[in-house]
């Protein structure tokens, strides 16, 4: 089945400059090893960041690690927050090449997500409705992959072919059109541009 087909975009629009990053990671927190005990995937978290650096990553996550709650919209960057709970965090970095008009429009749907953040929360009944594959989508309420593929998709980027309430961190692993530039220790990555 496919999961998802990306926009058609005119070459002419492509530039290097315009580009997005996944970043899936695996941290030590009992939630993520509760989760990758029930998907068996090696990510089980996923940010997108318009940055190369990952100095500003965008999530659905804690905002106060180590607690788990407050949960909701969140900044990540791989030197605080959950990132820096831990000395080493696995993940694979993945480059999305974008046009300018969908480069504005990810940026304006973060502002406006990061202007309202306080009506956001965690959508925990997600964890149980993906176990069961019943899609629902609670209003101003997301997961990691459900935040990460909706705005990818109101961007214009990627038309997903299943339902966002039932995106797994592990879909974006098999799209195509995605260059991977990194894969190993998320402090390493970092060190690169200190």
């Amino acid at each position: 089945m496919l999961l998802y087909k990306r926009e058609s975009m005119d070459s002419i629009d492509i530039k290097d400059e315009y580009a997005l990053y996944l970043v899936l990671t695996q941290t030590g927190t009992r939630v993520s090893r509760l989760i990758k005990f029930y998907t068996r995937a090696p990510f089980n978290h996923v940010s997108v960041s318009t940055d190369e650096r990952l100095a500003n990553m965008f999530s659905f996550a804690r905002q106060n690690a180590p607690k788990l709650f407050p949960a909701g919209f969140t900044k990540e960057n791989i030197t605080d927050g959950v990132f820096g709970m831990y000395s080493s965090v696995p993940c694979v970095i993945y480059k999305i090449p974008v046009t300018y008009e969908q480069y504005l429009r990810f940026n304006s749907l973060i502002e406006k997500f990061d202007n309202d953040k306080k009506l956001y929360k965690y959508n925990l009944l997600g964890f149980l409705t993906m176990i069961f594959n019943i899609p629902i989508k609670p209003k101003h309420s997301f997961m990691c992959s459900q935040f990460v593929a909706y705005i990818l998709q109101e961007a214009g980027i990627i038309n997903f072919d299943k339902r966002l309430s039932l995106v797994k961190p592990d879909d974006f692993r098999h799209m195509d059109n995605l260059q991977l530039i990194y894969s190993g220790d998320i402090k390493k990555y970092g060190q690169v541009f200190a």
